[in-house]
């Protein structure tokens, strides 16, 4: 089995070719000569079996598996400019990354951020947001933001950050006067989170907390990202789940309100980790230690992991 692909290096003659459909225009966007064009390409040819251009006089025209194959071309060298560019960035002494979910990015990070860099305005700090985060994730960057218990099978250095709470939600002015209960909320119109494609907790996982068999209706406003769901709860579509440290400043803006005093506790949490293979740059440091000291004193008025008011 072949672990590479010779034509590799033709690619970007193809790509070029077929994007402006001749040799000539090509050679000149390469700093090439046209003849070396036309060979790449023949050798390209050769190695796939099959003809990718019609050869006209005057123009060249993409075959039907040319179509094909330079859609994928296309796709091949995208992202490999963009792996180059990100691999530059994460380099440079001065920057840091950190990858964490859409909604901890989103939410909770770029405020923090934003505070930062007024004091340290020399550091960037770059985020890889993806809702399909892991531990191997993490070990690609700088830093990461992992969901879990704080039990990790990679070996990562691990701070708490925040431990999840789940409240409804609703707009300010949705017509809700007082705060329900789990058993009242039944009645509610209820803005939901697609289990299929969300992993974390949904209205099922919620009323489950408190012993109620729940099914999703077969007309409910379903959403596959909590992105979504949150911003249909705060245009008043409905209640929704509002995990705290999502919602937060939006209550505090008055822009959301809890439905309920009931909140569901998983046993989880959000950590700060890194490798402990790897020391950490000067930059990163700085970052750690700053994102730690701002969140202290939230985790010393917090709850542990079970909810519990600490004492």
């Amino acid at each position: 089995m072949r672990r590479y692909l010779p034509f590799m290096s033709s690619l970007a003659f193809f790509e070029s070719a077929a994007r402006l459909g001749n040799f000539t225009k090509a050679a000149e966007e390469l700093c090439v000569t046209q003849s070396a064009v036309s060979k790449k390409i023949k050798i390209l040819e050769e190695w796939l079996g099959f003809d990718l251009f019609v050869r006209e006089p005057r123009q060249l025209i993409l075959t039907e598996a040319g179509h094909e194959f330079y859609g994928e071309a296309k796709s091949v060298l995208r992202q490999m400019t963009e792996s180059v560019g990100r691999i530059r960035r994460y380099a440079d002494a001065n920057a840091v990354t950190v990858t964490c979910t859409q909604a901890v990015s989103h939410y909770w990070l770029f405020p923090r951020i934003t505070r930062f860099n007024l004091v340290h305005p020399d550091i960037a700090i770059n985020i890889y947001a993806s809702n399909e985060i892991s531990e191997d994730m993490c070990s690609q960057f700088d830093l990461g933001v992992l969901n879990g218990t704080g039990e990790w099978r990679s070996e990562f250095h691990s701070h708490l950050l925040f431990v999840e709470r789940i409240y409804p939600v609703c707009h300010n002015d949705y017509p809700v006067d007082r705060l329900l209960t789990p058993e009242q909320l039944l009645n509610e119109k209820l803005i939901h989170l697609d289990p299929s494609v969300w992993r974390w907790p949904t209205w099922i996982d919620w009323f489950a907390s408190f012993g109620i068999d729940y099914e999703i209706p077969v007309n409910a406003q379903v959403f596959n990202q909590i992105t979504l769901a949150l911003e249909a709860t705060r245009q008043g579509m409905g209640v929704g789940l509002g995990w705290e440290f999502m919602t937060e400043q939006m209550i505090e803006r008055h822009e959301l309100k809890r439905v309920s005093t009931h909140f569901y506790a998983p046993n989880m949490a959000d950590f700060l980790v890194y490798r402990k293979s790897k020391e950490l740059s000067d930059a990163a440091k700085v970052f750690r230690d700053w994102l730690l000291a701002d969140v202290s004193c939230e985790l010393e008025s917090g709850l542990d992991l079970d909810g519990n008011t600490s004492l």
